[in-house]
């Protein structure tokens, strides 16, 4: 997360946040550099949640990023943290239980290892994620998950008791911190406004509407890899079923 003294910015990995931090740094100097005109900022525990955040910093407007869910998925997929650090999830050993052709796995394959080996998990151990009310069929999915981690107040509480009905009636809304959400596809004009509306003068953040994007260091897809191409229609299924919670509070993706 990211600590200034006008906000907190929540980073939930693969949705925008390097590009989000690259910003922040600019207008809030960290480490030696002469502070900004709004002070310094202060990135730690950087995929840390609402409910983390320092004493000294609750209270504060909270700002975070989302992603399309279908797309998040393909963007994991692709930047393959899970390949290359096996034991932040839960080990290679039971990747490989599940599928013995292990890290050699196509779209679907990674679905349905996230959504069985990766929720409840880090660093091979289990987190307290615990949810009884659905079928196997039905289960809550990996993103739900994290967004429940990442948003709501007592999150465990909440996770435990989602049940259709509380996906039906939008409860989680109640459940959540008071998050300003900006969403990736629209991230530069989103951030912007957020800084406007903290005091930031117009001067000093108009390079944000045009500016590209930026990738972390590991890289990221080209323009032309569209996550629709990684799709079928049981693949999208299992997603818009997994992560139906997350398409209800934001029917823009309900696509």
């Amino acid at each position: 997360m990211i600590l200034t003294s006008d906000f907190v910015y929540i980073h939930q990995p693969k949705t925008g946040g390097t590009f989000v931090t690259k910003v922040l740094e600019r207008l809030y100097p960290s480490g030696d550099s002469p502070p900004g005109k709004r002070g310094r900022l202060i990135n730690t525990h950087k995929h840390g949640a609402c409910s983390e955040v320092p004493e000294e910093w609750r209270g504060k407007p909270l700002l975070t990023t989302l992603r399309n869910p279908y797309d998040r998925y393909v963007s994991q997929y692709r930047f393959a943290w899970w390949k290359r650090y096996p034991d932040m999830y839960c080990g290679e050993d039971e990747m490989r239980a599940m599928f013995p052709h292990y890290p050699e796995l196509s779209f679907g394959e990674f679905l349905l290892l996230a959504n069985t080996k990766f929720v409840n998990r880090h660093q091979r151990q289990e987190t307290g994620f615990r949810n009884e009310h659905f079928p196997e069929e039905r289960r809550l999915g990996w993103h739900t998950e994290q967004f429940v981690r990442f948003y709501c107040r007592q999150p465990r509480e909440v996770f435990r008791a989602i049940d259709e009905a509380y996906i039906a009636e939008g409860r989680l809304r109640q459940d959540l911190f008071p998050v300003r959400f900006t969403f990736s596809e629209s991230l530069n004009g989103e951030l912007h406004a957020f800084l406007r509306e903290v005091g930031h003068a117009p001067e000093d953040i108009a390079f944000i509407l045009d500016a590209a994007k930026i990738y972390p260091e590991e890289g990221g897809r080209a323009p032309e890899d569209r996550w629709e191409s990684y799709y079928t229609p049981e693949l999208k299924h299992l997603v818009r079923t997994r992560e139906r919670l997350l398409f209800e509070l934001f029917p823009q993706y309900d696509v």
